[in-house]
Order: C-alpha cells, then structure tokens, then sequence
C-alpha cells in the first residue's frame, strides 16, 4: 500500500469537515458578499439541494465501503501505476491527476450523450447558483458515477487513501466555483489558470447550450485546455442560469426533480 503522511481515518475526518466548514463559511460569505443580487429564500433553496445531497448519501456511504474494500483488494492483484516503482509522492500525484482526468470526462460523458444528461441536467435547472448546488445531483447520476468509477480505479491503482486526498482538495473547489461570491477578477484569473472558477462556472451553467457544454473541469482548469473546452466571456451581464421550461418553481420541488429523467 502506497504511504500517506495521513491515516485513512484523518483523511475521512479531514475531507468530510472540509467539505461541511467550506460550505457553511461559502454560504455565508455569498450572503454578505453576493454575485447574483436579489435571492431570496435561500433557506428554502438550500433545504432542497440539501435533501437530495441526503438522499445520495444513501448510495454513497455503503458505495464508500465496498469501493475501499475492493481497492484493497484489487492492488494485491494488479498495481496499477505501482507497477512504475514511482516515489510515493510522485505515485501519488500520477493517481490525483488520473482521478482529475476521469472526472473531467465523466462531467463531458454528461453532456454529450443525451441518456446520461437527462440525469444530470436536473444540476442545471438550477436557476439560483450557489455552494448548495455543488451537492445537487440526482440519485441516478451518483450510482451511474458510482459503477463506473470503481473498475477505472482499480485499473489505475488507487487506493481509497488516494480518493479521499482528491475529496479533500476537489471539494472545496468545486463549493468555490459553484458558489454566488463576488470576488476581484484580477483574484479569478490568476484562480483560473490552475482551477475552475466561479466565472468559468457560472457561464458553465448558462441556459445557452454552447455556453453550458464548456468548463467541465472539477479540480483542475488544465483539461479544459488540453481538450478545447474552455471558454470565457468578457462579460456575464444579462446571463441566464437554469434550463428552459425546467427551472421554473414548479419543477423545482424534491418529487418533480426525482421524476425529471423518467419523463417521456
């Protein structure tokens, strides 16, 4: 098993309080500090995306378990990147960036196979953008995720201290980048060249589809580059979040977006 200068147990403290301090600190600051004026009720949207982040964890939790067993397993087997004799460190940082690399592409797979968007566009009705969204997701999308992450891992490796080092720097980014802070653009840019940032995401969650089929990077901005996908304009104003005929309140109840996929 590859050293960590953290067990896994403080890893799993470390990346789930960071995950609960970064959110709440985010969601006040959005409320002192806002990009998008004028929400309101920002309780009841935050209950609603928290009740189905609730609901994945049911899917999550148990998924944990198994994932970490038969990581465990699977490196007894086959290495993976162990099979290079890599420094610990270096290993390490080949599995991060191996991680990053799939997340990117599943985020891509989302939106351009249109099986897999009818689960993943119930993120982006999300006419109100905020650190809540960062946690809404369908059920569905979270199993799908969930089934075809663990043989890529295996084949790459990773352990399940690997998994969660990249919860506990990925988690936090992607609260910052979904979240309705204003920041300076001279902070943005300087963000953007190593990670996605609130104004590459937030033209990501444009009702316009060629703005929204852009920025798909979780942790790092590196493959947007890589592979085209990046873009960016020189001004948000007048941008429309959401999706059209589905943003609206009614569809933006728990049971309707549990039932969005499903509709014919």
């Amino acid at each position: 098993m590859t050293e960590t200068l953290l067990s896994i147990p403080d890893l799993r403290t470390l990346s789930y309080g960071t995950t609960i301090a970064g959110g709440i600190l985010l969601w006040i600051l959005e409320g002192l500090f806002p990009f998008f004026s004028g929400q309101k009720r920002r309780d009841l949207h935050a209950r609603l995306n928290l009740s189905m982040a609730g609901l994945n964890l049911l899917i999550l939790l148990p998924s944990g378990i198994l994932m970490a067993f038969m990581l465990d397993w699977s490196r007894n087997v086959w290495p993976g990147i162990g099979m290079l004799v890599l420094h610990p460190v270096a290993e390490t940082i080949a599995i991060i960036l191996g991680i990053d690399l799939w997340m990117y592409v599943w985020h891509r797979l989302n939106h351009e196979t249109a099986f897999l968007w009818r689960f993943h566009s119930v993120h982006h009705s999300d006419a109100t953008l905020d650190v809540t969204t960062s946690w809404r997701f369908h059920y569905m999308e979270i199993l799908f995720s969930e089934l075809l992450r663990l043989p890529l891992f295996m084949l790459m490796g990773a352990g399940i201290e690997h998994l969660l080092l990249y919860s506990l720097l990925m988690t936090p980014v992607i609260e910052f980048h979904h979240s309705n802070i204003s920041i300076p653009p001279a902070l943005d840019r300087l963000a953007r060249l190593v990670i996605p940032t609130p104004v590459m995401h937030r033209l990501h969650h444009s009702r316009e589809r060629s703005e929204h089929d852009s920025n798909y990077g979780s942790m790092l901005s590196l493959w947007d580059r890589l592979f085209g996908s990046f873009l960016l304009k020189e001004s948000l104003d007048g941008l429309r979040l959401g999706l059209d005929q589905e943003s609206d309140p009614g569809k933006q109840r728990l049971s309707a977006l549990l039932r969005r996929p499903f509709r014919t």
